[in-house]
């Protein structure tokens, strides 16, 4: 059975929840299915309703997309190129964002390349005929960096698709850019695809089973900044929903907010662990920042160098992220249980 499906930044880190093992298994199945599915013809009227039920309509087929970056990532093996790309593209030192994927960056205008930058005149100019971003979840409306006035003016040039990324599972939320890109023309039934999807399911089928083999570890996943320590509430997660839905011991966040629990680095003992996946983004303090908190440097599982990478915008489509699960469970597979004995 297929199984498919910190600072001024952390309120707008989060995804999203799973129901189980078996709606996860269902959801990527419901996946798989598309590949029998051809893409809508490019003349005629087009229309796709999205994760708000709302229904973006246009005379024909868009072809002029432009999309949040881990948007256009998920769309982009499928075969459907964006023209324009907003939010994290590039580092400070020219590298690719780990949101990017696989995307041409040469081939693509970028809009903006942080969340605070998004250029309406260079948006007017591409004459896009669609636009396609992910749901925050804090509100049923709201968008990734579309908020408020942006979004309305946004919406008054070309229709917006938002897709939720809040409290899904990663199949789930995988599937519906699967959906969304066969209507766009995209291919479900690409060599590429179709490897990702089984390098998917080995990859997770390798994950359960060495989660298995540990039974008792616990793991933490974190975000940081100077000022705090960010532990993940892993229901608003699509990647760590689905990790827990596989059996991952995730440790929870306490408190109100969604996302996370703020605690201070005096705080940084709080939940002992003896796997720490911390947040590799370029905004999130590096392994080495890590490492000159005198706080940081005690936990039982930085002593033990059982750290890995984490990115807090999954990957979504089964190409990108494959080797994310795979590389997960080489992690759990090596890790010790006894260290916060």
């Amino acid at each position: 059975m297929s199984v498919f499906q910190g600072g001024a930044g952390l309120s707008r880190r989060g995804f999203l929840i799973g129901t189980g093992g078996l709606a996860a298994a269902a959801a990527l199945t419901a996946c798989g299915s598309t590949d029998d599915k051809a893409a809508p013809a490019s003349s005629g009227p087009w229309e796709f309703t999205d994760d708000r039920n709302q229904k973006a309509s246009r005379d024909q087929r868009p072809s002029r997309v432009v999309a949040y970056a881990s948007s256009a990532a998920a769309l982009w093996d499928y075969g459907v190129h964006p023209l324009g790309v907003f939010g994290p593209q590039k580092t400070a030192d020219g590298a690719k964002e780990i949101q990017a994927g696989n995307i041409d960056l040469s081939a693509v205008t970028s809009i903006g390349n942080a969340w605070d930058d998004f250029s309406m005149e260079k948006f007017a100019a591409l004459k896009p005929d669609l636009v396609v971003t992910g749901l925050t979840g804090t509100k049923p409306t709201d968008l990734w960096v579309l908020k408020d006035d942006l979004g309305a003016k946004v919406q008054a040039i070309a229709p917006i698709v938002a897709l939720s990324e809040y409290k899904v599972t990663l199949p789930k939320v995988i599937e519906r850019y699967e959906q969304l890109a066969v209507a766009l023309g995209g291919d479900a039934n690409s060599a590429a695809i179709k490897k990702g999807k089984d390098d998917f399911q080995k990859a997770s089928d390798d994950l359960k089973a060495a989660i298995k083999a540990k039974p008792g570890l616990k793991v933490l996943v974190v975000s940081s900044d100077k000022d705090n320590l960010y532990v993940c509430k892993p229901e608003f997660f699509a990647d760590l929903a689905y990790y827990r839905d596989l059996g991952l011991d995730i440790i929870n966040g306490a408190g109100p907010d969604d996302y996370f629990e703020t605690l201070s680095w005096e705080q940084a003992g709080k939940y002992p662990a003896d796997l720490i996946l911390s947040d590799s983004r370029t905004f999130a303090l590096s392994r080495q920042q890590l490492a000159a908190i005198p706080t940081w440097a005690q936990l039982p599982a930085v002593k033990a160098n059982q750290l890995a990478d984490w990115s807090t915008e999954p990957r979504f489509n089964p190409v990108l992220a494959a080797p994310v699960i795979q590389k997960l469970a080489e992690v759990v597979n090596g890790a010790r249980t006894d260290i916060t004995a």
